[in-house]
């Protein structure tokens, strides 16, 4: 199974036992790519989970996890805040993470 490559970035919601994650950008326009709308900082991760504090300033952000088992999980969309992101593949390691974001 091969995992895409992605940017650190993360925001989180406490689901069963996935921590919620953030990743990507979806753009309009180029001014949307130079600011998309969220800030995360203090990432950590592990072999099998990552977190990280985030500030959604505009739009929404979620976060995101692929496993090497093969299945995905997304976060909660969060609006404008200050949010603790992360997600777990529980006893799985870790393959791609991001955070998602949308206008």
């Amino acid at each position: 199974m091969k995992f895409s490559t992605v940017r650190t970035k993360v925001a989180a919601s406490v689901g069963a036992i996935v921590l919620t994650a953030f990743g990507g950008v979806m753009t309009a326009s180029p001014a949307q790519a130079a600011d998309p709308g969220y800030r995360c900082t203090n990432w950590k991760t592990t072999s099998t989970g990552w977190t990280a504090d985030c500030r959604v300033t505009r739009g929404q952000a979620r976060a995101m996890v692929e496993c090497h088992d093969g299945t995905s999980h997304y976060g909660r969309w969060m609006g404008r805040g200050n949010w603790k992101f992360g997600m777990s593949c529980g006893k799985s390691r870790m393959g791609a993470y991001d955070v998602e974001w949308k206008p």
